[in-house]
């Protein structure tokens, strides 16, 4: 889940916009040692803009739109290990498309799609090139 709030200028807008999520992990794609947990826990928080394509007297706008953030993403372990972290911040950003219809001249309803990732939150594990786990999910 989360909210954003903005301003729209024209064609254009901006927003500002917080996400919550929990990601399972796939056991069949991803093959990880024991200590990886099933799921992560991801706060985000992104500014985004965004590009409405008017289409004269229509009620309905095609947008698309991109983001760039930061995402906490937390408790990556199952097995506490010595100097490993349980949580990390990394560098978040998505893409976004969709539709908005005019309900109202004030109001407006969107539905749309987003590829959402983040990249860069590192933890340790016990392996012996310790290079740490990247966290990649969308």
């Amino acid at each position: 889940g989360g909210g954003a709030f903005g301003y729209k200028m024209d064609d254009i807008r901006v927003d500002v916009e917080g996400l919550y999520s929990q990601l399972s992990k796939d056991a069949d794609v991803v093959d990880t040692s024991p200590a990886v947990v099933e799921s992560l826990t991801a706060f985000s928080g992104l500014v985004n803009v965004y590009y409405d394509i008017a289409i004269e007297d229509m009620p309905i706008t095609p947008y698309v739109g991109v983001g760039v953030g930061a995402a906490y993403v937390s408790n990556p372990l199952v097995t506490e290990v010595t100097g490993d972290k349980k949580s990390g911040f990394g560098f978040a950003y998505q893409a976004k498309a969709g539709v908005s219809y005019d309900v109202t001249p004030e109001i407006k309803l969107y539905a749309g799609a987003r590829y959402f990732g983040s990249y860069g939150a590192n933890f340790g594990k016990t392996a012996k090139d310790d290079g740490g786990i990247k966290v990649l999910y969308n």
